[in-house]
């Protein structure tokens, strides 16, 4: 039977699921947020003295960098960005994208711009925005990046830093049962048409990401108090739940 509310309210207030390497400071780069298989020349680099100049790296001679997500909150798609340096005498090399082990994008690039300002002197280097969008099923994610570079790494190599995963359509799942169980109700960014009076079940349990708040009123649902919350409720108990009293 569906259940009367008198109020339900959505903010999506932040969509960035991880980022790292954002600044030039070398404790903002995580390198061990990733795992490496490959060639390494170093845990960090920079190239020039202008603003993004470092970088996670560097790396070449086909080598993976791989970062495993668990509970990726609930969305309808995502988006990963990252800029690469790209280090000395690229020719129509790139890189291989993959997403929970398939392919997302097999990127063949010609680098030809850039200065000379890092590494071996007589080829040009650039730092290049790289974006993409896709979509899982399910809450685990794997993303892989591995380079078809082959030659030396003082020759060719790469850098990776402004890595950010986004929920370019974030979400919030509402179950009728303890634990993320039973019917489904999902209400995502956009979508202020499925807030209405009536929803199909009692609500039991909330799964969202960071950056959002649910507030909900109801008479069937703590006592009709008015209820915030900032973060998954695996199991809501309108007896074990404190009330959240809002004051004009």
């Amino acid at each position: 039977m569906a259940l009367l509310i008198s109020f339900l309210k959505i903010l999506f207030l932040k969509s960035i699921a991880y980022e790292n390497c954002m600044t030039d400071d070398a404790a903002d780069c995580r390198f061990t947020d990733f795992q490496i298989a490959g060639t390494i020349g170093g845990t960090l680099g920079r190239c020039g003295s202008d603003p993004k100049n470092l970088y996670l790296g560097p790396f070449g001679q086909r080598t993976t960098l791989t970062k495993t997500f668990t509970n990726i909150p609930p969305n309808k798609e995502l988006e990963m960005s990252f800029n690469v340096w790209k280090l000395d005498s690229w020719d129509a090399e790139g890189f291989e994208i993959y997403v929970n082990n398939e392919l997302l994008e097999n990127l063949v690039i010609q680098f030809g711009k850039g200065a000379m300002i890092c590494r071996n002197e007589l080829y040009e280097d650039s730092l290049e925005p790289l974006s993409f969008k896709f979509s899982i099923i399910g809450s685990d994610l794997i993303i892989k990046i591995k380079d078809n570079l082959d030659q030396d790494l003082s020759d060719e190599s790469w850098g990776i830093r402004d890595f950010v995963l986004r929920l370019k359509v974030p979400c919030v799942n509402f179950y009728s049962e303890c634990n993320y169980t039973g019917t489904l109700l999902q209400i995502c960014q956009g979508e202020q048409s499925k807030l209405q009076n009536y929803i199909p079940f009692e609500i039991k349990s909330i799964w969202m990401g960071s950056g959002i708040i649910v507030q909900l009123k109801g008479p069937n649902f703590f006592d009709g108090v008015l209820q915030e919350f900032t973060s998954s409720q695996s199991c809501l108990d309108g007896f074990q739940f404190p009330k959240v009293i809002y004051q004009e």
